[in-house]
């Protein structure tokens, strides 16, 4: 199990906010972080966990994890950093962290699901941890921190479920939070009004989020050679704008057959053709936001043969035609 290193500069900056040196807790496990800190670096999840459980005893605080969104900066997730902050939405957002968060931690998982008028982010970290309580109120505060960087000032969480019990001092977590909290729960979960998940962001950038996604997305295919479909995206990613992409051209780049290919995706719960609807329907929506492109220029760099076909394919994904959804997207703006 591995992390982001450049993530790992989070908790060293944590410690730094106490006053306290932290290079010589790094060095006593034989980390060196030293600025720029290099994107394809990754560091052993059990050294950095090590690191934490000092820092904790070191500082002497129970909300020491909610210290590190205080330091949060978005070079510290990487292109995924600046993938979110690009986002055109709170929900696009945090839709890239549940496909990409294995980017950070390769055990972490994130699931998205809407009930009772919210947005539900839950996030499990997965392996054990010696700091598991610092651990997950750092996730949780960062991610609230990151939801309130891209939303402004009026984002309000409508409530937080810890895993965690309740703390000897819950004033630090209601002045962080400002919402209500719920500890002894089954999961870490964030609990997100609609209103704030589904309104554009104001500092939507699509073609930069793209950019960004297309390295996330190469990077996560090289880190685990054993996750079939972040592999096939990378392929897509590259394939798309040749044309003529279909199984058999993804799976001579990955040296495999056409029925091992779909045997793999199919263990994988997914499929060949579902993997590239939804790459096609998210770059088409990000590719419409953009006027420098035509419609018959987004149609080729999504593979299709004619832009006709794009058309019947992006009516059937969003009930619109592409020329209507993008002068929607400009009347709205």
């Amino acid at each position: 199990m591995s992390v982001f290193a450049p993530g790992a500069f989070n908790l060293w900056k944590t410690v730094e906010s106490y006053g306290h040196d932290p290079e010589p807790l790094f060095s006593a496990e034989g980390i060196k972080l030293q600025l720029p800190l290099d994107p394809c670096v990754r560091l052993p999840f059990e050294q950095i966990d090590r690191v934490r459980e000092k820092a904790v005893r070191l500082c002497g605080d129970e909300a020491f994890g909610l210290r590190s969104a205080a330091v949060y900066l978005p070079s510290q997730l990487g292109a995924l950093g600046y993938a979110w902050h690009a986002s055109l939405t709170l929900r696009r957002a945090c839709m890239r962290l549940e496909r990409f968060v294995r980017v950070m931690n390769s055990s972490a998982t994130v699931k998205l699901e809407d009930r009772d008028g919210c947005l539900i982010v839950t996030l499990d970290i997965g392996a054990q941890s010696r700091t598991e309580t610092a651990r997950d109120d750092a996730a949780l505060a960062m991610l609230t921190r990151m939801c309130r960087l891209i939303c402004g000032d009026q984002f309000r969480l409508h409530s937080v479920s810890f895993k965690r019990p309740r703390p000897q001092d819950i004033k630090p977590y209601f002045e962080f939070f400002a919402c209500e909290l719920s500890f002894d729960q089954t999961d870490n979960r964030l609990h997100i009004p609609l209103s704030f998940a589904d309104e554009t962001l104001a500092g939507a950038n699509p073609e930069l989020a793209l950019l960004n996604d297309k390295v996330v997305t190469r990077r996560l295919a090289r880190i685990d050679k054993g996750d079939i479909v972040a592999r096939v995206r990378a392929v897509v990613l590259e394939q798309l704008p040749q044309g003529g992409i279909s199984d058999d051209t993804v799976a001579r780049v990955l040296h495999m057959s056409v029925r091992t290919l779909h045997r793999r995706l199919v263990e994988a719960d997914s499929s060949f053709r579902a993997l590239l609807v939804e790459m096609r329907r998210d770059l088409a929506e990000a590719y419409i936001m953009d006027n420098s492109l035509t419609l018959t220029e987004i149609s080729l760099l999504l593979g299709f043969s004619e832009p006709s076909s794009f058309s019947r394919a992006f009516k059937s994904w969003t009930g619109a035609a592409p020329s209507d959804a993008r002068q929607a997207r400009q009347m709205s703006d």
